[in-house]
């Protein structure tokens, strides 16, 4: 913790002290980790400073406060934020989440910013829908519940075309813990009121009185486009004006879109709020969980066509990824790789089947052609380097691969080594590979098959289901899974003691394995104990229903398991009891399950709602706990089973048959491939996505904490906080300074005032970078009341006396006697080429710029045999030279011996390295004198087009007796 307590002359001391004047440089003076208590700050929301817990305490704290945009601050929104208040309805304290007419969306992150939301609040250029972040909206509510709220969710919704007339709407939810966006889904209503006419009941996908105005219906039906809006009933039309407060896709439609604003009011009071208690060393570092971005990466290229494989759900674009080195394939049933749309030329090629893309860029690989004739899918490296390629194609680079082959990474010609044909002898059976997984001694198989043919002709029999050593290429034959149907999914525990195994199956030999099923790798393939019983939901009677599951994956201690009817449930590793089931409505069947580090990923073609905790389908009942959005692709907390609401990409695929594969590479990011055709990028920018999207890994790394944190005096009454620049791998956004725990201002700078006040005050500062990751905060800054031995002689950012020209200096500027009546004035720091100065000495000076700058400043000074421990803190670039009462105290990045105007500093430090480095230089107690005491500074430029020079001082000292 270093403290910094303020002081002044003798003469000074009595009259500084009744000015509250509090610092000083002693570091090594440490007061208490709590301060004593410190003035109340009215929360009028005006300022960061002054923040109010919510829009409400505002108008409690002034009840002649005005609608408008203010700062809100609670401890679960972390650092003030701007927000829209309605300050004149119903007694006011309303803070406004969102607006807009048609195009709301489920999506947990929110659309548009949170500053367009507050400075647009009505017109018509509000209609564009603006929703914030649902973790903002619950950072307001200070992560209380929702169905909390005394006053529910408000809705404020024109009902005309003018927008001349408005209708106030009142609603509760009856069980909603978290905020979601989600209002087509079926989140219970408890009580509404429209217009002060009340009733209760129905889901936030459509409740209300009647189908004209007293209705609030939040689907998406396609006519009207698939747009959502909070909309009136079927007997209430609209228009396609771009101006009207009503609108519908087909002028005269019912259900139409008003432009609606949603406000809430938590009755958050400052008092009432717990910000917790920093250590004097300060807070550890905090970051966000690791997770996908939302925001897809810029399509680099594409693939396109369909091949030999059809048109079905079964022959996607995309169906398989695999990565070697810095290389990730792309299999499926594409016949091109383009870099656009509608590419043509070199910028178009084909392709078909199995591509090759650089991991980091995303560049098309031109030198790796494997010629196939039919799709892939499923692709894995092996541990000698080469790709294993399995799919329903029966030739490969011009021979008979029937569905395998293992090829050349880098060219994808057929590879030296071991290879093996497939066989289907059944009668009518068509041969494919679906899948592989691979232990660190086998390679395991999925697909319709009954023999592995190895090229001398010797067949192995193993049905559906095979396991290939991976240094020999031998398959298994002691290990059949005898399993009587197609597998999908294939996936080998980590542990190396089972192998799973998804499809249409419904025996593993003479053992009941209904679509699921886990294997021993012991010889023989028996199924694990206790059995697992996969569990379905919509099985029809004696499971005679859609029962095929998809997609198999183990984490976090369960096995996941996704497919028919909307389902992905998790079992318990070792007993295989059902721990967390999720449901897709309005959507499809889970076709992708992918196991990746703490997260598991779940890929359908769905495109509303997944609900958690719901086991059947199509009714759901009524003990699911969430329902979020849900868009073709979502990821789970592998440990907790949680689905993890914050990765919310938008997405589009060509026939809605959504994701059928989900890779994440080396560096993170997630691949997903199926007949994907639309992605949104940073920025809310569609694109064309040709086949798969990639999807950088959020930032979890944390800055580094700011260094070299001091606190320094300006004035009686304020101090300057100062540290250097923190690193971050992305980029460090803005740093927060912090009152105890309490964030009271945000700054891009490397320095921020604070005033001084009676008592001690602590103020720590962390940096913060794009993604909200927060640094941990430095020691304790203390602005602490000094004792009256404790001298500031001259303060930083004080006036001086200044001249920066070309003429001969005089030869005694540097004296106490020399006269600088006739040089400018101004605040320090003086300089130029820099945004944070007080003086800008270079302003309207013509080229070339003079090498050196001269300042003078004086102080009062009684008794200076009594004065000990002076010491100047100069910061100052390029070169600086200090002189007290016409002495030279100190210089930095100048030559050694006489000075001249037109001396060269010896060093170009930029600014921003100057003022983080201050140089300290002792000053003698002989060289002061009883009265007025003169500072002389010279600065120089290391070269005349130096892009800046500032110069900054301060001078303290200790006063013994």
């Amino acid at each position: 913790m270093s403290s910094l307590p303020f002081a002044v002359s003798r003469r000074a001391a009595t009259r500084a002290a009744a000015l509250g004047a509090a610092l000083a440089v002693a570091a090594s003076l440490l007061l208490p980790a709590t301060s004593p208590a410190r003035a109340a700050v009215t929360a009028d929301g005006a300022s960061p400073g002054t923040a109010a817990a919510s829009c409400w305490e505002v108008k409690q704290n002034n009840p002649a406060a005005e609608s408008g945009i203010y700062w809100i601050l609670t401890p679960a929104l972390v650092a003030p934020e701007q927000f829209y208040c309605d300050q004149q309805t119903d007694g006011g304290g309303w803070v406004l989440v969102a607006r807009g007419r048609q195009g709301w969306k489920g999506q947990y992150n929110g659309l548009r910013s949170a500053e367009t939301l507050r400075e647009t609040i009505t017109g018509t250029a509000a209609f564009p829908v603006a929703q914030l972040p649902a973790t903002t909206v619950d950072g307001l509510l200070n992560k209380g519940r929702v169905d909390a709220l005394a006053d529910g969710v408000r809705l404020r919704r024109a009902m005309n075309t003018a927008g001349t007339t408005w209708q106030e709407v009142r609603f509760k939810f009856a069980n909603r813990d978290r905020w979601v966006w989600t209002f087509g889904a079926e989140h219970r209503v408890g009580a509404y009121s429209f217009n002060g006419v009340t009733g209760s009941g129905g889901q936030t996908a459509s409740f209300g009185r009647d189908s004209a105005y007293q209705r609030v219906d939040s689907t998406a039906p396609t006519a009207q486009n698939f747009l959502g809006g909070l909309a009136y009933g079927s007997q209430v039309t609209g228009t396609t004006s771009s101006s009207s407060y009503l609108w519908s896709a087909v002028d005269g439609r019912g259900s139409a879109r008003p432009f609606t604003q949603m406000f809430l009011r938590p009755k958050l009071l400052t008092a009432d709020l717990d910000f917790g208690t920093i250590p004097d060393t300060g807070a550890p570092a905090s970051a966000q969980s690791a997770l996908p971005e939302s925001d897809a990466l810029r399509t680099v290229w594409g693939v396109s066509g369909l091949g030999a494989g059809g048109t079905s759900e079964l022959a996607t674009e995309v169906s398989a990824f695999a990565q070697i080195g810095d290389t990730v394939y792309v299999g499926g049933n594409f016949l091109y790789v383009q870099r656009t749309e509608n590419a043509t030329g070199a910028d178009r090629i084909a392709q078909p089947y199995l591509a090759a893309f650089n991991v980091d860029t995303g560049e098309w690989i031109s030198s790796f052609r494997p010629v196939l004739n039919n799709q892939v899918k499923a692709l894995i490296g092996l541990p000698d380097g080469r790709l294993a390629v399995g799919g329903r194609f029966t030739t490969a680079n011009g021979e008979t691969r029937n569905n395998l082959v293992v090829v050349d990474a880098a060219t994808g010609a057929t590879a030296p080594g071991w290879q093996l044909q497939v066989e289907n002898r059944t009668s009518g059976g068509v041969p494919q590979v679906r899948g592989f997984a691979a232990s660190s001694t086998h390679l395991y198989v999925s697909g319709a098959f009954t023999h592995l043919v190895r090229p001398n002709g010797v067949a192995t029999s193993t049905w559906n289901g095979a396991r290939v050593n991976l240094s020999t290429g031998a398959p298994d034959g002691n290990w059949n899974p005898r399993l009587n149907g197609t597998s999908i999914g294939v996936e080998a525990a980590s542990a190396g003691d089972r192998t799973y195994y998804s499809g249409y199956f419904r025996m593993s030999g003479t053992v009941e394995t209904l679509s699921g099923t886990a294997l021993q790798t012991t010889a023989g393939a028996a199924v694990v104990q206790p059995l697992w019983v996969p569990q379905f939901s919509k099985p029809g009677t004696n499971n005679t229903g859609n029962i095929w599951q998809l997609g198999v994956a183990e984490a976090g201690g369960k096995v996941w398991l996704g497919g028919s009817e909307h389902s992905l449930f998790a079992y318990d590793r070792s007993t295989f009891e059902r721990k967390a089931g999720f449901i897709t409505k309005n959507g499809g069947d889970f076709q992708a399950v992918e196991g990746s580090g703490p997260l598991v990923f779940g890929g359908c073609h769905c495109g509303d709602f997944v609900y958690s905790n719901a086991y059947s389908w199509s009714d759901i009942g009524s003990g699911w706990t969430q329902g979020d959005k849900m868009n073709l692709i979502g990821a789970w907390d592998a440990a907790s089973g949680a689905y993890q609401q914050q990765f919310s990409p938008i997405v589009q695929s060509r026939r809605g048959f959504g994701a059928w594969a989900l890779f994440q590479d080396s560096r993170g990011t997630l691949w997903a491939g199926g007949d994907f055709s639309d992605s949104v990028r940073a920025g809310e920018a569609n694109q064309w996505s040709g086949g798969f999207i990639r999807f950088r890994a959020r930032d979890t790394a944390a800055p580094t904490t700011p260094g070299s944190a001091a606190i320094t005096p300006l004035s009686p009454s304020s101090a300057r906080l100062s540290w250097t620049g923190s690193s971050d791998d992305r980029g460090v956004a803005r740093y927060e300074v912090l009152r105890d725990a309490r964030v009271i201002a945000t700054t891009n700078a490397t320095t921020f005032d604070v005033p001084i006040g009676d008592a001690p005050q602590r103020y720590f500062v962390r940096a913060v970078d794009a993604a909200g990751n927060r640094s941990a905060t430095t020691a304790a800054l203390v602005a602490a009341p000094p004792s009256e031995s404790e001298l500031t002689l001259v303060a930083l950012a004080s006036t001086w006396s200044w001249r920066y020209d070309s003429t001969a200096w005089p030869t005694d500027w540097r004296t106490p006697a020399f006269d600088a009546s006739a040089w400018n004035t101004g605040p320090a720091p003086l300089g130029f080429g820099s945004a944070s100065l007080g003086t800008d000495i270079a302003a309207g000076l013509a080229t070339p710029k003079p090498l050196s700058a001269q300042f003078r400043h004086s102080f009062e000074l009684d008794d200076p045999a009594t004065v000990t421990n002076a010491v100047i803190r100069v910061r100052a670039d390029d070169g600086v030279v200090v002189y007290v009462n016409g002495q030279e105290v100190g210089r930095t990045n100048l030559p050694t011996g006489t000075l001249t105007q037109n001396t060269y500093a010896t060093a170009a430090p930029r600014t921003t390295t100057a003022a983080a480095n201050a140089q300290v230089f002792a000053v003698p107690s002989n060289l002061l004198v009883d009265g007025t005491n003169v500072i002389a500074v010279s600065t120089h430029l290391n070269y005349r087009s130096t892009p800046d020079v500032s110069f900054d001082l301060g001078f303290t000292a200790t006063r013994n007796g």
